[in-house]
């Protein structure tokens, strides 16, 4: 078959969320019939740290491009300074597309290329990006500084919604995209569902609880992901370590993830006073874990924690838990916050409320009562699955 319409996709970061967000959209794309072909712009090194992608979407339709070597040490060295590095983005892509003649760019992570896109010259063709962390509800404005970041932020996001150049603003912010929608009456900006893959778990709970060591009678608290700072993990272990070794013997803790260098070093002070206070059983499995076999350790637990520290987005947490049925643990700030006590899925913690975690943690010890609500979690992960996430932005081109 021969396609003619060309749809470029960049995505120049190989770490973290990306090349998730990226495999989804293709594997996605391959299952469906579209009349337009992907080429899809990386950096070198995601072909060295994501050859299973590679291979799995290599098909007649996708095309895998590669910036040279000194375009992406010139992005390497532009990651600092914000405005160089989106100057730097927006040429790229304008470059490619050119050459491929392309109909269409999707800029993959959208949040930084915003005054590019107001300041560069436009591309030859139409561009949609992926905006990740709006601000303009639910993110409460105290200080000085937070109102000047607010306030930018707003008008910035405002001005490139009328430039020709953006076809379509893809957010992963409900409440934003309504605020857009019904106040600034544009039709630019589509909602966009956090993709996760569930892949089911193969394994009977007892038997992961006997790998993991588990005592079968203790309620299990996860912590799961990249571990570093941001994660709340020195909140958690100062939080377990005021229980009563009453209760902090019927609990585990079990933190699953890589470590960041910093992280781990304060953990392992944590863990050493926490040892001396009570008998909170903590177990660790620090490495990364196949997207496959990420679902067992929610299924195992009994709630999730996600104790962001200010956080600004989605989480894909929220999602996993979600699909697992189990209650998250979060803080009551910014979007997490607002989905989970608009959707029930879980306890909020009120971090202006001094012990306030603790409070409702012994009150979680001493009752069996169900919290969050089941049929809410399911439609939240239904809604969250990667191929409606594909859909919204593969139809929209």
């Amino acid at each position: 078959m021969s396609f003619q319409k060309t749809v470029l996709i960049f995505e120049p970061d190989a770490s973290g969320h990306h090349p998730g967000y990226l495999y989804h959209l293709l594997i996605h794309f391959l299952n469906e019939k579209y009349d337009f072909r992907l080429a899809v712009l990386v950096n070198p090194d995601f072909f060295e740290k994501h050859p299973a992608i590679i291979q799995n979407t290599s098909a007649e339709n996708i095309e895998w491009l590669s910036t040279s070597e000194t375009t992406y040490n010139d992005w390497k060295n532009s990651k600092s300074d914000v405005i160089k590095r989106a100057k730097l983005e927006w040429t790229i892509c304008a470059e490619y597309a050119k050459n491929l003649q392309a109909i269409h760019i999707l800029m993959m992570y959208f949040d930084h290329l915003q005054l590019a896109c107001l300041t560069e010259q436009k591309p030859i063709c139409p561009i949609s990006g992926i905006l990740f962390r709006p601000t303009l509800v639910n993110y409460p404005v105290n200080s000085v500084k937070e109102k000047i970041s607010f306030w930018r932020k707003y008008l910035l996001l405002k001005a490139i919604l009328h430039r020709k150049a953006l076809s379509t603003l893809f957010c992963l912010d409900p409440f934003a995209v309504d605020f857009i929608q019904q106040n600034w009456r544009s039709d630019k900006v589509k909602f966009l569902p956090d993709p996760v893959q569930v892949y089911p778990n193969k394994k009977s709970i007892r038997l992961i609880k006997e790998e993991l060591g588990i005592t079968e009678s203790k309620k299990v608290f996860l912590i799961f992901g990249h571990l570093d700072d941001r994660k709340g993990i020195s909140t958690v272990m100062d939080t377990f370590a005021k229980l009563s070794d009453g209760k902090a013997k019927d609990v585990c803790l079990l933190i699953v993830g890589p470590w960041d260098a910093q992280e781990k070093s304060l953990f392992e002070q944590k863990l050493a006073v926490l040892q001396q206070k009570n008998s909170v059983q903590v177990i660790t499995r620090n490495h990364f874990v196949a997207d496959e076999d990420i679902q067992s350790f929610f299924e195992v637990s009994d709630y999730i924690l996600a104790l962001y520290q200010k956080h600004i987005g989605m989480s894909a947490i929220m999602v996993r838990a979600a699909s697992a049925q189990k209650p998250l643990i979060t803080f009551n700030y910014g979007l997490m916050g607002k989905i989970t006590a608009e959707k029930q899925l879980g306890l909020l913690i009120d971090e202006a409320i001094e012990d306030d975690f603790q409070h409702k943690l012994e009150a979680l010890l001493n009752s069996n009562s169900q919290i969050g609500n089941q049929k809410s979690m399911k439609e939240f992960a239904d809604l969250n699955q990667a191929k409606n996430y594909a859909k919204v932005i593969l139809d929209s081109f």
